[in-house]
């Protein structure tokens, strides 16, 4: 079961607006499981696009930018608007090929990847994970039943060192350090601020412990899949978002009527 270890937290909101101007998903468990699943997602999608005002569409991944673009070019799954990738670490615009360099600057601030780096190797307790899955922002390694305790006490050896770093912990195995500006929340809420989408108009949807900070965005509504792990259930039980009965892309596509529907189910 995927272990998050973040400190955003929001109460629920009692109204919530139709209006849908963006869709931050996961993809991986969320709305991808193998073909079925990417032409069901991408035949809804479409259905949206062909409306007067259709919403962005983002994919917010922990996969890093070259693998998750692969999959995408592979698959029916609908090009998106903007791509996050590297658990928020990455913002790319698919139209314009290009990443987002203000966003990098931000992830920037009080951040030192070698520091990170050479913290962790001195604990000998974490493997790194391969170069493919690292990125200037993201500093990621296997640590097999690792302990909440002592992640977080490397956390705070990192912020001794003049590093402000988070850890996200998932799957009781992979073990990322990220600025403590990255995350998929952050990198999402900071999105909407860029392309003038508020918060209230941001759904969020995803199946896993490191999807748990898009939750915590103030103001978005969020969509859990019938397969969503356990971890990332109990982290958002507070927010209390659209529970689906169906998993993966099928319960993405009912947790989004409901939202457009105002809340109904029908």
């Amino acid at each position: 079961e995927d272990v998050t270890v973040f400190s955003a937290t929001r109460t629920p909101t009692d109204a919530f607006s139709s209006c849908m101007r963006l869709f931050s998903t996961d993809i991986d468990g969320t709305i991808y499981d193998g073909p079925e699943s990417a032409d069901l997602f991408a035949d809804f999608w479409t259905s949206l696009r062909e409306r007067e005002s259709p919403p962005l569409l983002v994919y917010n991944t922990g996969r890093e930018l070259d693998d998750a673009l692969s999959l995408i070019e592979t698959t029916t799954l609908p090009v998106p608007d903007y791509l996050i990738c590297g658990v928020g670490t990455v913002i790319f615009h698919p139209e314009k090929q290009s990443r987002l360099e203000a966003w990098n600057e931000h992830l920037a601030r009080e951040w030192d990847f070698d520091i990170v780096w050479g913290t962790v190797i001195e604990q000998q307790k974490a493997r790194p994970q391969p170069a493919s899955c690292q990125n200037p922002h993201k500093c990621s390694w296997f640590w097999e039943d690792a302990d909440t305790e002592e992640i977080r006490e490397l956390v705070d050896l990192i912020a001794d060192r003049g590093v402000r770093a988070q850890a996200i912990y998932s799957s009781n195995r992979d073990l990322d350090f990220l600025p403590v500006r990255a995350n998929k929340g952050n990198a999402v809420s900071w999105l909407g601020r860029e392309v003038g989408v508020a918060a209230e108009e941001i759904v969020v949807a995803g199946d896993s412990g490191n999807d748990s900070s898009m939750y915590a965005v103030e103001g978005a509504r969020g969509v859990l899949v019938s397969n969503a792990e356990a971890a990332l259930v109990e982290a958002t039980r507070k927010v209390s978002p659209f529970r689906a009965s169906q998993p993966c892309a099928a319960g993405v596509i009912q947790g989004l009527k409901h939202h457009l529907n105002g809340g109904d189910t029908g």
